[in-house]
């Protein structure tokens, strides 16, 4: 699976019944990392695609702390 975009990592998520929204986006990323964490952990999820997500969620914080600069 290509992992692009929080889009694309929700659905990965969703895969494994896992749906996480908060209205708080920073909130849904740290979630998202735990829930990946533990999916990496259990064996469930390769490291490729763990590590393709973490790159995704990084971006996504580091966009969202330049917005609340602002």
């Amino acid at each position: 699976m290509k992992i692009d975009s929080i889009h694309d990592i929700r659905k990965l998520l969703l895969s494994y019944h896992s749906v996480i929204y908060t209205r708080d986006p920073e909130a849904d990323i740290i979630l998202m990392e735990e829930e990946l964490s533990m999916l990496k952990e259990a064996r469930l999820l390769e490291a490729k695609d763990y590590y393709a997500c973490k790159f995704v969620l990084q971006a996504e914080q580091r966009m969202l702390e330049q917005n609340n600069r602002k």
